[in-house]
């Protein structure tokens, strides 16, 4: 790692610590085996969070044909991993919504963005007919952005900002050309640094590495694991596409064709594309008024 990120990481003052309840729910979600008891240790000692899951299991998103009252029901509604990750949604929420000065973005810019790449990845291991990923890849589309947390920083106390509205390409130049590295290596940094599971920091740190979530989407990067790839792929394309839907999170993407093209390059078909694009503004809405943002 670069050492001036290091120092970056190590010494950021304004950055909040992980709450300890999102790092036990993170540490659940990487569990293939999460139990009821364990679920419901971390979550029912939290009452802000039980209200705020509920509130969330009940929203339009999900759409249960009856109201949720408990933890335990939510359970048995929505299933273990589900619940998992929306307690962790939930609980990151307040470290995501801050205003970023350093790339222009009002408060809720990057939330309602990370929202969007989580639910479109989500969407998109499903049309993919990628069994037991939905919950890793809306995981891992809410924090891929979370090296924008740690450069906003650095950015301001350069007198820099980056532009409102930019293609992801010029995005990334302007932080190396500014910084020396970019925000998806930052990520990674911070999920090292925030005791995030490896295969999640790799997804931060290469969502904007196409090459590379394209070769995993072929079987072309041997050195990958199957699901780890199949989760880059995911949140690459569910960025793009959010970008696309007007969730750029500073970023633009150029024009349908163009999306498009890069969608084909990344192996998902222009029906499934089309479909995740269709969705994503009334999904972000959702859960963006469950978790009490704006849409």
């Amino acid at each position: 790692m670069d050492r001036r990120l290091q120092d970056i990481v190590a010494s950021t003052g304004e950055l909040p610590a992980l709450p300890a309840t999102t790092a036990r729910l993170l540490a659940l979600l990487d569990d293939d085996t999460v139990g009821v008891g364990a679920v419901l240790d971390v979550i029912g000692n939290d009452p802000a969070l039980t209200a705020n899951l509920l509130k969330l299991s009940n929203s339009a998103y999900y759409g249960l044909r009856r109201q949720v009252g408990t933890v335990q029901e939510a359970l048995v509604m929505l299933g273990n991993r589900t619940v998992v990750s929306l307690a962790f949604a939930t609980s990151l929420g307040d470290v995501l919504r801050g205003p970023l000065a350093g790339y222009r973005l009002e408060r809720d810019a990057l939330w309602r963005h990370s929202l969007a790449v989580g639910v479109g990845a989500a969407q998109l291991v499903d049309a993919g007919g990628v069994r037991g990923l939905r919950e890793r890849a809306f995981t891992a589309g809410l924090v891929h952005d979370v090296g924008k947390l740690i450069l906003n920083a650095p950015l301001k106390a350069k007198l820099q900002q980056l532009p409102q509205s930019a293609g992801f390409d010029v995005l990334v130049r302007g932080e190396r050309g500014i910084l020396g590295f970019d925000h998806a290596e930052a990520g990674a940094a911070l999920a090292a640094a925030w005791n995030f599971p490896a295969a999640l920091a790799g997804v931060i740190g290469g969502h904007h590495d196409l090459a590379r979530a394209a070769g995993g989407a072929t079987g072309d990067c041997e050195s990958e694991d199957p699901d780890t790839a199949g989760l880059l792929r995911a949140v690459a394309a569910a960025n793009l596409t959010a970008s696309r839907a007007g969730f750029g999170a500073g970023t633009l993407c150029e024009g349908d064709i163009q999306w498009r093209a890069e969608m084909a390059a990344l192996g998902i078909d222009d029906d499934e594309a089309t479909a995740v694009l269709d969705r994503l503004p009334g999904d972000v809405a959702a859960l963006s008024a469950a978790l009490g943002g704006r849409s």
